[in-house]
């Protein structure tokens, strides 16, 4: 099975990837223009078919010395070991894979040349179009056969080898070692895939997640300004009991009244309502509190000392610079 690098960065094992994936969009992208018949803008469409194949001349060129060095070494291999006598035959497996690696580089050619012919004469001509379309699904026919052989060709080298044993250590090393060495790059490449396949999976579905969790808490927890805190209505506190009956009494909420007439404003609570829900402590009477915009209240130094980290209410989470309950 032959190693191959990715077109778009990386390197690719031809057991679980084939580069032919990297060219299906450009055939969309081909079928579109023929079914469209859209003709606007040359150089937008140049640009995008260039793009769709996804072959650039640096990945071409290391597409091609990736491969073409497994052919070079295999057939040096090939020709200093005529001497040795495996058992199984490695050499007809390391030909067959050479091979492979040669028409993976043959595919490689033909489908970049295409891609310059698409780049420099582009497809507005409907006979081109409909050439170019067939002729890159032909392509990605032959790249997936060959993916296939190769895979199958693979399993045949790794079981001539352990098959072999001891027996081809002794008898061509050599040739044994390349084989393996050959197989130990397989198997590299589609641990290192579906690594990277997990990898991506986990930073999609994990991370992500908690890092938008993670941006959205702080957003949340943006504390006001002291001129926001400063704008909050402040109250002395007074038992219930203790309060001016003659005093007018007006309701803010089912517990609470305020009475006016006094240089600072009174808040008046039932004793079941008489707590601080930051401190957890009783308010003591002509304590200073404060009371948002929801008619939640606690002291006056606890919910400054709150509002500043985080501008929503700590029991109902109304945010006092958005003026809205955030759920």
């Amino acid at each position: 099975m032959e190693k191959r690098p990715l077109l778009i960065g990386g390197f690719q094992d031809a057991s679980c990837f084939t580069t032919s994936q990297t060219r299906i969009p450009s055939s969309s992208s081909d079928y579109h223009q023929i079914v469209m018949n859209d003709d606007d803008g040359e150089e937008e469409d140049d640009d995008g078919l260039l793009g769709d194949c996804g072959y650039s001349r640096p990945f071409f060129i290391l597409d091609v010395i990736w491969n073409m060095a497994f052919v070079l070494v295999s057939i040096f291999m090939l020709l200093s070991t005529i001497g040795e006598s495996p058992s199984a035959p490695l050499r007809l497996w390391i030909g067959g894979y050479a091979l492979q690696c040669l028409l993976h580089v043959g595919f490689v050619w033909v489908e970049y040349q295409r891609m310059v012919v698409v780049r420099f004469h582009g497809l507005h001509s409907h006979a081109l179009s409909i050439f170019n379309l067939c002729h890159s699904s032909i392509m990605q026919s032959l790249e997936a056969i060959n993916t296939v052989i190769s895979s199958i060709w693979w399993v045949f080298g790794l079981y001539w080898i352990i098959m072999g044993g001891q027996a081809l250590l002794q008898d061509s090393p050599h040739l044994y070692w390349l084989s393996v060495t050959f197989l130990a790059f397989d198997v590299f490449f589609v641990i290192f895939c579906i690594t990277m396949v997990f990898m991506l999976f986990f930073a999609f579905f994990c991370c992500v997640p908690i890092l938008a969790a993670v941006a959205y808490a702080m957003k949340l927890r943006e504390g006001a300004s002291e001129n926001d805190i400063m704008t909050l209505p402040k109250y002395s506190y007074v038992h219930s009991s203790n309060a001016n009956s003659s005093i007018s009494k007006f309701p803010c909420d089912d517990n609470m009244t305020l009475e006016e007439g006094l240089s600072t404003p009174v808040l008046s609570l039932n004793p079941e309502d008489s707590e601080c829900s930051i401190c957890l402590n009783r308010y003591s009477e002509g304590a200073e509190l404060c009371r948002l915009p929801c008619n939640h209240h606690f002291h006056h130094g606890c919910v400054c000392k709150w509002l500043r980290i985080n501008a929503t209410c700590p029991l109902c989470k109304f945010n006092i610079l958005r003026k809205e309950t955030l759920v």
